[in-house]
């Protein structure tokens, strides 16, 4: 396919009218290319709207990242040429490797831009020959692409996640492996033993164990150094990931509300002790909450929302105790009362986290509308 070439003449539908959609809309506009759009929280009066889009044959649909839009033929995610592209996809922790990935090349005087889910959109950035481009793709992404070129591609971790779209692991599995499609013809790909055990390594495509030195090398190049205790001198830290942001007395605060599975959630357990959890949200389909070996890092679970009955179940079957509100703001307020006025002056240290282990949309706009609130909350309980 050519962009825009392919484009011309054609009937084009960008469907969500996010920072994506909104990119790609000016694109097409500066090609003098025709679209209509469709986002279920735009106007309807808004001018290239088209309410009755699921009607109509479109030749190319533009989708973003979180849609789910399989009763279309034709769908893509187009994407520029680059000199240098490294694909980064997996469950948990994209955007904080990709994070990763480029301080270290900036700490190496090598340029580079993260591009597609995270960071800025794939359209609107002209990105120079001498840059590397570092692509985080969603399994949305990866499943309606056909025209990625990438040099390095990279599965981190896969666990049940987006079943409620790809119905079973097995096949959200083949979908995240459809990267290694994608290289080219001296391109390299690597996957998390761990996720694949079955899996067998080929001439282009090995396993990994460990986010170590050698693998960020294989990825970045031989040549790259990679400076000691990098993962804790990050210099640019991703918000709403494992974000320690306060510190009241012998209370400390760590928002984790891009958490949306509970795999992510007990990798942020493991990292501290005496914990006060808060979970809890738009649950997703497949997902387990298996506390095993993680209770005794815990104080107090707080299960937020008012569709928890799974959350519920399972841990009064694992014999784990629990506190349940309805919102954020009534879970901070018990625990200012019930943990904090009442431990502030003992020598025991605490840790409120924010962790939810499922999706934000039942309360909030998005995992960074929920991650701000609970900072807005804290703030508002335990800053005087």
């Amino acid at each position: 396919m050519q962009f825009p070439k392919d484009f011309l003449n054609k009937k084009i539908l960008i469907f969500g009218y996010g920072k994506t959609g909104k990119s790609a809309g000016k694109l097409l506009d500066k090609f003098k290319i025709n679209y209509s759009i469709y986002d279920d929280n735009i106007s309807k009066k808004k001018k290239l709207f088209d309410k009755e889009f699921y009607k109509n044959n479109y030749d190319f649909i533009i989708l973003s990242p979180g849609i789910n839009i399989y009763n279309h033929k034709k769908k893509i995610f187009f994407q520029k040429k680059y000199k240098y592209t490294i694909g980064i996809t997996g469950t948990n922790g994209k955007s904080s490797f990709c994070n990763l990935l480029k301080d270290i090349l900036d700490r190496n005087n090598i340029k580079s831009k993260i591009l597609g889910n995270f960071g800025i959109p794939v359209l609107d950035k002209r990105i120079s020959s001498d840059e590397i481009c570092i692509i985080e793709l969603s399994s949305y992404q990866i499943d309606y692409s056909k025209n990625l070129k990438l040099d390095k591609a990279c599965i981190l971790n896969v666990s049940p996640d987006h079943l409620e779209r790809h119905n079973t692991l097995s096949n959200y599995k083949k979908i995240k492996l459809k990267i290694f499609k994608f290289l080219k013809e001296n391109g390299r790909g690597y996957y998390h033993q761990k996720s694949f055990p079955k899996l067998k390594n080929k001439n282009k495509i090995k396993s990994f164990s460990n986010l170590n030195k050698i693998f960020l090398r294989n990825i970045l190049g031989k040549n790259v150094k990679i400076h000691k205790n990098y993962h804790n001198q990050i210099k640019n830290k991703l918000p709403h990931r494992v974000e320690f942001f306060y510190k009241k007395n012998n209370f400390k605060f760590i928002n984790d509300s891009k958490s949306t599975n509970f795999e992510a959630t007990k990798f942020a357990i493991q990292q501290y002790t005496n914990i006060i959890l808060i979970i809890g949200g738009l649950l997703k389909k497949g997902d387990s909450y298996n506390f095993k070996n993680l209770s005794n890092n815990l104080v107090d679970i707080y299960i937020l929302g008012k569709k928890n009955n799974i959350i519920q179940k399972s841990l009064t079957k694992q014999k784990i105790r629990f506190i349940c509100f309805d919102n954020l703001k009534a879970v901070l307020k018990n625990i200012y009362k019930k943990h904090y006025l009442e431990n502030k002056n003992s020598n025991k240290n605490f840790t409120v986290l924010f962790s939810p282990a499922a999706a934000s949309f039942d309360q909030f706009k998005n995992f960074e509308d929920r991650g701000n609130k609970f900072k807005k909350y804290t703030y508002d309980f335990f800053k005087n």
